[in-house]
């Protein structure tokens, strides 16, 4: 049996930079929030409160993550050998529930609004819309550059979070759209944009769903025709199967039986590092088991 130790470079760093996109991203969405609130509650507009609420769970993601990826990065022990790293997985999948708590909030207070339970105006100001351009923009630049961080890292929390954002962006422009139809006389308008809030909110609750349960239930990363393909372009290599896989991009274990031709142990031993070379060169780093047999024909 062999083990391809996955690849160190780059692993103290990588806690680091997503820390450090984390702590950006939380001044900028902290400042974005309460610019959102001061907002909403001078012009008494529940759609732009509900997008402040929407915020706010972006500045508590911010604070999850920072702690999480710090546990995220510990080295395996006994009682985590495969390492911890699913504790971001773990972590991007609470974003969701704090997304669906949050939309269900808004469509309790936009209910309230329609059946007259909360009979408030909306009062929109110069400064009510020029506060929500400026988070608009804000939150732009927070997606964009989360987003990117995140894919170049590999972050799950990261990608997942730039998702959130990346609803906010929607959210807020739904709303300005809304706030200039208020001043039109529509004033039913912003209850009923608050149910348009909650329903994006809800999808992007919905897509980091989809992405984290297969991790978590370990579903396959790739494909066993896929890594086959790769394992028998090398050398001695007569034929693989069992072969198995799990994790994510960044941080894959994979396993597989594999059938070589007659040869001493010094021999099979590189085999096995070429398979190991090439899976790392194709897919990037991984930890890969290895059960080496011999071909039988012979």
């Amino acid at each position: 049996m062999k083990e391809l130790r996955r690849a160190t470079v780059g692993k103290d760093s990588y806690g680091r930079e997503v820390r450090g996109v984390l702590m950006l991203t939380l001044a900028l969405n902290l400042a974005v929030v309460a610019g959102k609130l001061v907002a909403g509650f001078r012009a008494g507009s529940l759609s732009v409160i509900s997008d402040a609420m929407h915020s706010s769970a972006d500045s508590l993601n911010n604070l999850v993550g920072l702690v999480i990826i710090r546990l995220a990065q510990a080295a395996p022990d006994e009682e985590h050998p495969y390492g911890h790293h699913k504790f971001e997985t773990v972590a991007t999948f609470a974003i969701a529930g704090f997304l669906l708590v949050t939309a269900f909030e808004v469509v309790v207070g936009a209910t309230k609004r329609l059946l007259g339970w909360s009979s408030s105006e909306v009062e929109v100001t110069t400064l009510t819309v020029g506060v929500m351009v400026v988070t608009l923009m804000v939150n732009i630049f927070v997606w964009s550059y989360e987003s990117r961080r995140g894919k170049a890292l590999n972050s799950s929390f990261l990608i997942a979070d730039s998702k959130h954002t990346l609803s906010d962006i929607f959210v807020s422009l739904s709303i300005l759209i809304g706030l200039v139809l208020v001043r039109l006389g529509m004033v039913h308008i912003d209850p009923i944009l608050a149910f348009v809030v909650a329903g994006v909110i809800t999808y992007a609750a919905y897509q980091i769903f989809a992405s984290t349960i297969p991790v978590l239930v370990d579903s396959a990363p790739l494909s066993s025709e896929y890594i086959a393909k790769i394992v028998r372009e090398t050398t001695g290599v007569e034929s693989v199967h069992e072969i198995k896989s799990r994790g994510v991009p960044g941080r894959i274990f994979i396993s597989m039986h594999l059938v070589v031709t007659p040869t001493n142990t010094f021999e099979a031993h590189a085999v096995t590092e070429e398979v190991e070379r090439r899976l790392a060169e194709k897919i990037g780093p991984c930890t890969v088991t290895i059960h080496v047999e011999p071909d039988e024909t012979y």
